[in-house]
């Protein structure tokens, strides 16, 4: 998988050797240096033969400090950027960039100007791309790179998209520095000491097409896959050095696959997806097995859609593993929704609740609403509702929906509570069918968490009251109550 490097982690992990090489020069010019004057007298014209070069504004082509108006070329030895291009330490206000450049702070203790941009076409260089570099976006700047080995000295590292060394494919070593080591590289799956026993392990893959529940152990797995996965505070490694299990399933029908990898020891494996075996760009997503309640995964396919699961050992615990598939047929009509039906009410009729098309209309839904009262709490089951409505912070799967009528003026604490694992959302509006009359939208816990909120409620204005699931392996069991306060 092409992954890019952020802005901050590149310059520190180059920057800090640039800054320590030989040239002791190299970061210390805040401007262009200079140039001495000739010999020959003071304001004496030379010859056009003799005329300097126009100095080189930020993210210009350079081979050397001296041709850049910033005084600083940062070349491919420095951050692994194809070519070299012309920048300037800076500080605000202090030492501001050139007109049409950007001060960008780096983990390191300086900043470095970069050209500004607003598209593509903004970066000329070899590799460059337009990227955010400024708090939530809002600005950008020409970020160097590569795209291809030709635009390198060696070679350009598919996976951290910069000029690096090439990767030796079987010293069990990361060699160029981006994590993953040997075969598990997307640089080395071609080399000849990866490809049989890449192939080998796909061609092993262990078929769970039928469903089913599988156990064993990563003890006696192949060890040439890994991948970098992404998380909210950025990206981690999974599978380096270690072994692995490969799965495949093929979809008989169009419908949805749950994969559902269980560890009783709490936390013994990792895990991902693929949609090409041995394409580490074809990864669709990563999990961690935390323990037997683990929410499963569920992925829509089309028939004769392949999804590849790796089981990664972790290096940390037994490498046991449990894995449940289970696979449902798509179709309208038969009174089970499935993948992306909204609804399914057993028939092929238009004009009620739910369309022949498996869409749900939300008037009709809404006019059946079941009441609630503060009187006594309600329980229910997401996994039995429709799909049809979504809130502003999530909720995705199914959803029962409930209208509470007010006794009095005043406020009232709206609790749902799951009686087993099920990962709720709480959302509420003034008319069921009309979005834009929500006025509250929870999703603060986790799965098994309660979600609660108070509100101002008024004689005469009811509210609807929508449990919904997360996504649709969420759903699940609960209890409703409302305590007016």
């Amino acid at each position: 998988m092409r992954l890019g490097t952020s802005l901050s982690a590149v310059t520190t992990m180059w920057l800090a050797l640039a800054a320590c090489g030989d040239d002791d020069e190299k970061l210390s010019p805040l401007g262009a240096a200079s140039g001495a004057g000739s010999e020959g007298g003071e304001g004496g014209a030379g010859g056009d033969d003799g005329a300097p070069e126009e100095p080189r504004a930020d993210g210009e082509p350079c081979t050397t400090d001296e041709e850049c108006s910033g005084g600083l070329c940062l070349t491919e030895a420095d951050l692994g950027w194809a070519g070299g291009y012309c920048s300037a330490l800076c500080a605000v206000p202090l030492a501001p960039c050139e007109a049409g450049s950007i001060c960008v702070a780096t983990d390191s203790n300086f900043s470095l100007c970069f050209r500004s941009c607003e598209e593509a076409a903004d970066c000329p260089g070899a590799g460059q791309s337009c990227r955010a570099v400024g708090q939530n976006g809002a600005t950008a700047a020409c970020v160097g790179g590569c795209d291809s080995d030709d635009q390198c000295q060696i070679a350009c590292n598919s996976e951290t998209q910069s000029c690096s060394l090439d990767e030796t494919c079987d010293n069990d070593e990361d060699d160029d520095g981006d994590v993953l080591q040997d075969c598990e590289e997307l640089d080395c799956a071609k080399h000849e000491v990866c490809v049989d026993g890449i192939a080998a392990a796909c061609a092993g893959a262990i078929d769970v097409s039928a469903g089913g529940a599988f156990t064993g152990s990563t003890k006696d797995g192949t060890n040439v896959f890994a991948t970098i996965c992404s998380a909210s505070n950025g990206t981690y490694a999974v599978g380096v050095g270690v072994k692995e299990k490969v799965f495949q399933f093929v979809a008989p029908a169009k419908g949805a696959v749950v994969f559902a990898p269980r560890s009783a020891a709490g936390g013994g494996y990792d895990w991902y997806v693929r949609t090409g075996c041995d394409d580490s760009s074809t990864l669709l997503g990563c999990s961690v097995a935390l323990g037997p309640d683990e929410l499963a995964v569920e992925l829509l396919v089309e028939a004769g859609d392949t999804r590849f699961l790796f089981i990664d050992d972790t290096g940390e615990r037994d490498p046991e593993y449990a894995l449940e598939v289970a696979f449902a047929e798509q179709a309208c009509g038969d009174g089970v929704r499935v993948g992306t039906e909204e609804c399914d009410d057993g028939n092929a009729a238009d004009g009620d609740t739910c369309s022949s098309a498996c869409v749900l209309d939300p008037e009709a839904a809404c006019a059946g609403v079941a009441p609630v009262t503060a009187a006594a709490a309600v329980t229910g089951d997401t996994s039995e509702g429709t799909r049809g409505f979504t809130a502003t912070c999530a909720g995705d799967g199914p959803e029962l929906v409930y209208r509470y009528s007010p006794e009095a003026d005043g406020s009232a604490t709206i609790t749902v509570t799951p009686t087993g694992s099920a990962d709720l959302v709480l959302h509420v509006r003034t008319d069921c069918s009309e979005s834009a009359t929500e006025i509250n939208c929870l999703d603060a816990g986790y799965a098994g968490d309660p979600e609660s909120v108070t509100l101002d409620v008024a004689v005469g204005t009811p509210l609807d009251i929508f449990v919904d699931s997360y996504n649709n392996v969420s759903a699940g069991s609960f209890e409703l109550s409302i305590t007016p306060d």
